[in-house]
């Protein structure tokens, strides 16, 4: 199945290529890529109380509401960016424990051939329309993969294609480990289609990912608390 190319190009944007799965990435077309990714703004600091994560956005959400409510029984926030009442246009969904720690070894250890195996297993079991690894930073890897806008199904289960699914829809998502050995998943829901803005800042915003320890949460805790008060107390002084 072919990876568009100008979707090659956007999901090379963030991230040094380390190795690449099958199909192959249009390569030659990251530098312009990467210069998007590069100057994406983020000037929004997400910090999840609950799960204990800050995370750089495009933009204050305009909504967040648990990953329960997309998928059953899994644990994250959904910052939703855009909406058109119940209709999710622009978001980042992120999951926490979204992988198992055992089928997923360190990506930060693995050799070439392991790597290529576990990426090839991903890539078979998933509806993924290219996947590759890809360094977070000098230090941490991570697995970011496009969701297929047609999937080849076997509609009578005779082994044999003989039929093609049509998703709606693409998304970009990728799985890491933080310092601390947190599994996130991160995922890009953007309505109808990927635009590269979109993907230039998911891939800038995962890098951004970090966990923050108990006293950070109290202290942005308090810094929300005082900013509240204070903005009553200015209504207040201007009535």
């Amino acid at each position: 199945m072919r990876f568009h190319s100008y979707m090659a190009a956007a999901a090379l944007g963030a991230s040094l290529l380390l190795m690449p799965a099958m199909p192959a990435f249009a390569a030659e077309q990251a530098p312009a890529a990467a210069s998007q990714a590069a100057e994406a703004a983020l000037p929004y600091t997400y910090t999840s109380q609950q799960y204990g994560y800050t995370l750089q956005c495009p933009q204050k959400p305009v909504g967040v509401i648990p990953a329960s409510a997309l998928y059953e029984d899994r644990k994250g926030d959904v910052l939703i960016f855009d909406n058109d009442g119940y209709n999710i246009k622009y978001a980042w969904i992120v999951l926490t424990d979204a992988f198992d720690n055992k089928s997923v070894p360190d990506l930060n250890k693995l050799k070439e051939a392991d790597a290529e195996k576990l990426l090839s297993g991903i890539m078979g079991s998933n509806g993924y329309e290219g996947i590759m690894l890809v360094n977070l930073n000098a230090k941490n890897k991570a697995i970011y993969a496009v969701t297929a806008k047609e999937i080849e199904i076997d509609e009578n289960g005779d082994g044999q294609i003989d039929g093609v699914a049509k998703a709606d829809t693409q998304m970009a998502v990728a799985f890491f480990r933080t310092e601390k050995g947190n599994r996130y998943g991160v995922e890009l829901i953007d309505n109808p289609d990927l635009r590269e803005s979109s993907l230039a800042a998911f891939q800038k915003g995962i890098t951004t990912l970090k966990d923050v320890d108990g006293k950070q949460l109290m202290s942005s805790k308090d810094k929300k608390v005082k900013n509240v008060k204070k903005d009553k107390k200015d209504k207040k002084n201007k009535k």
